[in-house]
């Protein structure tokens, strides 16, 4: 063999061996990239099931102030206790909550002053829309309002008592808690804004009362 075939054998095998070098070398970079885990993903925010019909009792204090049109005294300031019960249905999207609910307590929010006149609300009732946020998985914040209705009583010395219903609004805001599955609880603050009612038995004066509310709730939700 001339020494340039020997050469040129050489520079062939050199250039194979390379080849060969280069085919592994890929190979092992594409089994490395084949074993690399994916990359890990955030699991999903769990939010509890907020969504459907609920019902409930409640109760806790309220004090209000009832002014009248002709009457010369101070203001009217009743306090005392109430409870009753609830009931109302939600819808939840994502970490929004929206329903509706609807309450009934009987109270004995009541003041007689020093001229003698008692003053007692006896009833207090609403419809109400609510709309919260739920920024834990078991805690919800709302906020509501509607339409509201009162009963109240008033009595004065010599002149004939008059009872009357009330109509308005109110609105207040809460937070509600799942304790366990089905078992919500609540604690919320209500405002009562009646408009001016005419009491005919009470020298034909007319009447106007708020009625602020702090109050506890149990809920079962079905």
């Amino acid at each position: 063999m001339s020494m340039e075939d020997f050469m040129r054998s050489k520079f062939w095998c050199g250039i194979g061996l390379l080849a060969l070098i280069t085919a592994g070398a890929g190979a092992a970079g594409a089994a490395d990239l084949a074993v690399k885990a994916p990359p890990r993903v955030a699991a999903p925010v769990y939010l509890s099931d907020w969504a459907g019909f609920y019902i409930g009792v409640n109760g806790g204090y309220g004090w209000g102030e009832t002014s009248f049109d002709s009457f010369t005294g101070d203001n009217a300031k009743p306090k005392g206790g109430l409870v009753g019960g609830h009931a109302g249905y939600n819808w939840q999207y994502g970490s929004v909550v929206g329903g509706l609910e609807a309450d009934f307590d009987g109270a004995d929010i009541n003041k007689t002053d020093a001229f003698g006149l008692r003053q007692k609300t006896n009833e207090l009732a609403s419809a109400r829309a609510r709309l919260g946020y739920v920024f834990f998985p078991n805690l919800l914040a709302y906020g509501t309002a509607g339409p509201g209705w009162g009963h109240t009583e008033i009595t004065t010395p010599g002149f004939v008592g008059d009872a009357f219903n009330q109509f308005g609004w109110v609105a207040g805001a809460g937070l509600e808690y799942k304790f366990v599955d089905h078992i919500l609880l609540r604690a919320e603050y209500l405002h009562y804004d009646f408009s001016k009612t005419g009491a005919p038995n009470l020298l034909g004066d007319n009447v106007r009362e708020t009625v602020d509310v702090v109050r506890g709730g149990l809920s079962y939700k079905f």
